[in-house]
């Protein structure tokens, strides 16, 4: 273990500087908290301009910088941008109602979730661990999302389809997004079986109560919001909204597992079991709407970086050692309004996902796994520094260069996910309605034009400025499933071309008139 210990180390310096894995020297929160607020007070192009900024290319020219196959780079990235370039530019795009760049930003995005999804399923080792992977820090392994990343890119893909009028798309991601919280679900499972052999073997104890007695703030992954989580990555909204989905094109079979999937997550959301008593009852006149309101506020919270001093094992001897944990701060908290009035109608909110809730949870699940590794590369770094020494003056100073740039808990983090998703739903005609809700900066004004059997209303609040999406739908007078479609029979759509929207800048609180559910 030792001369791979050695190896793995003195080679990190050129990891670094190849791009092979994340940069240690970058600055992810510094970047994030820039990109934050310019969504914030409505900039959204100097945002991405910024994101593309702050991902230009390391290479002197593509030549060097492709690979043969698939132009995909030796690293396995694309364009040698990570998954959280196309997460917060795809989340910005979106944000500019321009949902076509925004799918194909994200899918981009996906398929660095996929590729992890088949190496777990055709070579789970490479995944749960080997020499490599104890040996080399967090913050430069590749990133392959957060467990509620990965989950949350699925269920906005699937907002987005139905906002482009694509329901077959849709429904694919609908199934995606079970299926991938299934795997996550049973990679965890053996993560877990795998993290605590290997601790048997190295004879080192992953005891979080340490971390405790230090200072570490464990209190905070410990609140009943977190308790009250079956994990940090299922997502009630995206089986809520498959729900409704189902239930408005008539595919009811499909309806009550999707809500009861939401409410086993959120077992006493009144909304949820609204929906799952009324499957195949509710029913909106003929030129009446079933409109739900996607209510995305605030952003995801910063994974930061603490020291906290923990004894390690050299030889015979302990030695109290400064290293470095994650741990999750709340910034940009979401401000999620009680009601939202439609229409004369006063419309409850009801919030469905918190993504700070989810984060916590999901660090107080890995925790364990982290000091593990943590441990284990202390113990290692410090041997194969011993021996560095040894070697020579040059050969130990890399080495010990390499140790200190590369031991911070991994920061990285899609910032411009929202923090919460709550929901309104309720029947409404068609035409021009006034719609007004509290944004937590005074009361907003807007109207929206409905003119379709089902209307989906995203709205986002960043406590600062207000942005209304716009869906892209097939002819209004699609009544969503024929008259003869048996119940539980899915629904033929036929698709149309997908509009891609302009971009539109950030409303002001105030008054504004919105085209929803319009051609």
């Amino acid at each position: 273990m030792t001369t791979k210990a050695l190896s793995l180390l003195a080679l990190v310096p050129v990891a670094i500087l190849s791009g092979c894995a994340g940069n240690p020297m970058r600055s992810y929160d510094s970047e994030l908290k820039a990109t934050v607020t310019l969504v914030k007070t409505g900039q959204l192009q100097q945002a991405l301009d910024g994101i593309e900024k702050n991902n230009t290319s390391m290479f002197a020219s593509k030549k060097d910088e492709k690979t043969a196959a698939g132009g995909k780079h030796a690293n396995g990235t694309l364009d040698n941008k990570d998954i959280l370039y196309f997460l917060e530019k795809g989340e910005i795009l979106n944000l500019q109602n321009n949902y076509v760049e925004g799918r194909d930003t994200w899918l981009q995005a996906d398929e660095y979730v996929r590729t992890w999804e088949d190496e777990y399923k055709t070579n789970p080792s490479k995944l749960l661990g080997d020499v490599g992977s104890y040996l080399v820090s967090d913050r430069v392994r590749r990133y392959d999302g957060q467990d509620y990343e990965k989950v949350s890119l699925s269920t906005e893909l699937t907002l987005n389809h139905i906002m482009l009028g694509d329901f077959d798309s849709a429904r694919i991601e609908m199934k995606k997004t079970f299926e991938r919280e299934k795997l996550i679900e049973s990679f965890r499972e053996k993560e877990y079986d795998k993290l605590k052999e290997e601790g048997e073997k190295q004879h080192i104890s992953a005891d979080t109560k340490q971390l405790s007695e230090k200072g570490y703030p464990m209190a905070d992954l410990d609140t009943p919001d977190v308790r009250n989580l079956k994990n940090g990555f299922q997502n009630a909204f995206a089986h809520y909204l498959a729900g409704y989905f189902f239930e408005v094109t008539g595919e009811y079979s499909l309806a009550e597992p999707g809500y009861r999937n939401a409410l086993a997550l959120q077992p006493n959301s009144k909304l949820i079991n609204d929906g799952l008593k009324r499957v195949g009852k509710r029913k909106p006149g003929v030129n009446e709407s079933d409109v739900l309101f996607v209510i995305e506020s605030g952003f995801a919270p910063a994974w930061k970086s603490v020291t906290i001093p923990i004894p390690i094992p050299t030889g015979k001897s302990m030695v109290v050692t400064p290293l470095s944990f994650p741990v999750i701060k709340a910034e940009d908290k979401g401000f999620v309004p009680p009601s939202v009035n439609a229409g004369g109608k006063e419309l409850p909110v009801e919030t469905l996902v918190n993504i700070d809730a989810m984060a916590r949870r999901l660090l107080k699940d890995q925790l364990p796994g982290i000091m593990l590794r943590t441990v284990v590369r202390a113990v290692a770094k410090s041997v194969a520094q011993d021996q560095a020494q040894k070697g020579g003056l040059m050969l130990g100073a890399i080495v010990t260069i390499a140790a200190v740039a590369t031991e911070q808990a991994d920061e990285r983090a899609w910032r411009t996910l929202p923090e919460r998703i709550s929901v309104a739903r309720a029947t409404l005609p068609y035409g021009k309605l006034p719609v007004e809700f509290q944004s937590g900066k005074g009361v907003y004004r807007t109207e929206v034009n409905i003119g379709n059997r089902f209307t989906v209303v995203p709205i986002r609040l960043t406590g600062g400025a207000v942005y209304m999406g716009k869906q892209n739908v097939v002819n209004s007078s699609w009544s969503g499933v024929a008259e003869s479609q048996p119940v539980g029979g899915a629904a033929k759509v036929g698709k149309r071309p997908a509009k891609s929207a302009r971009p539109t800048k950030a409303a002001p609180v105030g008054n504004q008139t919105t085209t929803v559910g319009q051609q």
